[in-house]
């Protein structure tokens, strides 16, 4: 009960803290298609920086040793975090195409799929839904989809001339760093589930 209660306090604290950051920009700068466009930048590096704990948190533990085992053990407070955070951002986006101002259609092709994602993995953190999965089934839609998801990041932050300008540099570079990094990380952790213990566990 006292972890349900901790990982609710994660998922409202990351929702309301996203929606009153883009909530200031809005106020600051218009809810036109500019101060839309300022709050979405905003919101997917907020979400990114819940993101990545979850991401990178195995890989940090193993290569740290016990320093940094608590970013391991609230991975999912962290992952559930993010997707209150990315649904701000959603909303934002459904913001841009009511006022007549949506984005590309490519950017739907590329983004959709990685948001839809990280839905059906907050679906399968249920313990009884995942457990119906089987140890190498959850390994298999959690590898797939927080790889989708640290690419679309990647693809996000990677995709212009990151020193096209020092504002550029100072908007992108940290956080395509991060990206790399992250993705380092993650595969430094990444093994194949036990199938003897999914035998057992069965």
């Amino acid at each position: 009960m006292r972890s349900n209660s901790a990982t609710t306090t994660w998922v409202a604290a990351a929702f309301a803290g996203t929606a009153v950051a883009a909530g200031c920009v809005l106020v600051l700068s218009g809810a036109d298609e500019h101060g839309t466009v300022l709050a979405l930048k905003l919101t997917a590096r907020l979400s990114f920086l819940l993101f990545w704990p979850a991401y990178a948190g195995a890989g940090l533990a193993l290569l740290s040793g016990m320093g940094l085992r608590s970013l391991q053990r609230h991975g999912r407070d962290f992952g559930l975090a993010f997707a209150a955070a990315q649904t701000v951002h959603a909303g934002l986006v459904a913001w841009l195409c009511w006022i007549g101002a949506p984005p590309a259609r490519g950017l739907f092709v590329i983004f959709g799929p990685p948001l839809v994602l990280v839905y059906v993995l907050v679906l399968f953190s249920i313990p009884r839904l995942r457990q119906g999965l089987g140890t190498t089934g959850w390994w298999l839609l959690r590898t797939l989809g927080m790889n989708a998801i640290a690419a679309a990041f990647a693809f996000d932050f990677l995709r212009a001339p990151l020193f096209d300008s020092t504002l550029h540099a100072a908007e992108y570079v940290p956080f395509a760093t991060l990206a790399l990094l992250g993705a380092a990380c993650h595969l430094a952790a990444l093994r194949p589930p036990d199938r003897r213990r999914e035998g057992t566990a069965g």
